[in-house]
């Protein structure tokens, strides 16, 4: 019989030589393979380290080769293997419906936005755009927890998923998910808080992401041949969305030169995060309404 142990270095062994890539959730091939095993073993990601001794159990074995097949020959991220993420402490379903959570936004939410919103303040209304499976909307929900939610979505794929994570977290009294293009659907001064996390990668940049990202959906990765075009208009309609003291967090990660070059004359705050990213961008709604009024966005 083998351990815990063992199997994890075999495990671990198998991910090195097929060469996969860790970019979903999970840092190194060693995390990948801890999850793999104990999502095999169905065993929950809290064990002590004690279990690396007990027997790997034999009817989990079979389990364990298919989750193996599914990562390093189709080349399925750890998150769709399990059908599971996590995000800043919460569990979500995760699917081919809607990208894998692992926006950094989710940790500046987490804390309340400090410092960039008041401490002794609770949003109204936080809209999540291009929400996919709503989990930056459910990370607020749980740090405000008198707030509205809404998760907002083109993609009716990803909105189901969103649905499905809004009852796993028993939010459904205060989250709804809405089918809509950005941010059409809401009145001017209406949202307190816009968290954005669009499509911002390339054309280019599209071709030479590893194999893994093509398992996601390409409409919540690619945007243009820049990959500037949703946050432009993100940033133009989020200054009519935003009430006067709101604000927004904007995520386009690499594409953030690109969007310095595209809009020279705005002034960009972009966050150091940390625990890692890149991209991110704090902006009141004062701000937007002065670039909007200036014709710099």
């Amino acid at each position: 019989m083998q351990t815990f142990r063992t199997k994890l270095g075999q495990v671990e062994a198998a991910l090195q030589e097929a060469g996969v890539h860790c970019g979903h959730g999970y840092e190194s091939v060693s995390d990948e393979a801890v999850a793999l095993l104990l999502g095999a073993a169905g065993l929950s990601k809290e064990q002590p380290l004690s279990l690396l001794d007990l027997p790997f159990p034999g009817e989990a074995q079979s389990h364990l080769m298919d989750l193996l097949e599914q990562r390093c020959s189709q080349r399925l991220p750890v998150a769709y293997c399990l059908q599971e993420a996590y995000l800043a402490g919460l569990r979500f379903i995760a699917d081919p419906r809607a990208l894998i959570p692992r926006s950094p936004v989710s940790h500046v939410v987490a804390e309340r936005m400090a410092p960039w919103w008041p401490e002794d303040r609770e949003p109204g209304l936080i809209v999540d755009v291009c929400c996919g499976g709503g989990s930056l909307g459910l990370v607020a929900a749980e740090a405000f927890p008198t707030a509205s939610v809404l998760l907002s979505d083109l993609d009716e794929r990803a909105l189901s998923l969103a649905s499905e994570n809004v009852a796993l977290h028993g939010r459904a009294d205060r989250v709804c998910a809405l089918r809509a293009d950005l941010l059409s659907p809401l009145g001017s001064g209406s949202a307190d808080v816009v968290l954005a996390n669009p499509p911002y990668v390339s054309h280019a940049e599209m071709a030479e992401l590893p194999p893994e990202y093509s398992a996601e959906p390409r409409i919540a990765l690619e945007a243009g041949a820049e990959g500037t075009e949703l946050a432009v208009n993100l940033l133009s309609d989020a200054a009519r969305v935003l009430s006067p003291d709101g604000i927004m967090l904007l995520e386009v990660g690499e594409t953030w030169m690109a969007l310095e070059d595209r809009l020279p004359n705005v002034p960009f705050l972009w966050l150091e995060l940390p625990r890692g990213g890149s991209g991110v961008a704090a902006i009141s709604a004062q701000e937007l309404r002065d670039w909007d009024a200036a014709g710099i966005l």
